[in-house]
């Protein structure tokens, strides 16, 4: 399982993609948990982040849990989020 992943720094060259990350530990990945407040939060509040199931890291770790039970389940989180018209225009601000 690769955690904390970012695929915005994947594509600045800061990190590795999943890809070469298969390639050295030539094994499955089970899953991907990505970069996420939400971990902290969670962590803070002494409960587990996959409680939380509207957040990117909580749905993750329910994908890992499917996978290690047996499901079909894509990989999701590994792409830059595209950004609406209104983020370009103004930089999220707000």
């Amino acid at each position: 399982m690769v955690t904390r992943y970012n695929p915005d720094r994947v594509s600045k060259g800061e990190m590795l993609d999943i890809q070469d990350v298969e390639e050295i530990l030539a094994i499955p990945l089970l899953g991907v948990i990505p970069e996420s407040a939400a971990v902290l939060k969670a962590s803070n509040q002494g409960v587990p982040v996959i409680c939380n199931g509207e957040s990117d890291a909580g749905q993750a770790y329910s994908d890992v849990v499917a996978r290690f039970l047996g499901e079909e389940v894509p990989h999701r989180f590994l792409e830059v989020p595209k950004k609406g018209f209104l983020q370009r225009m103004f930089g999220g601000m707000g």
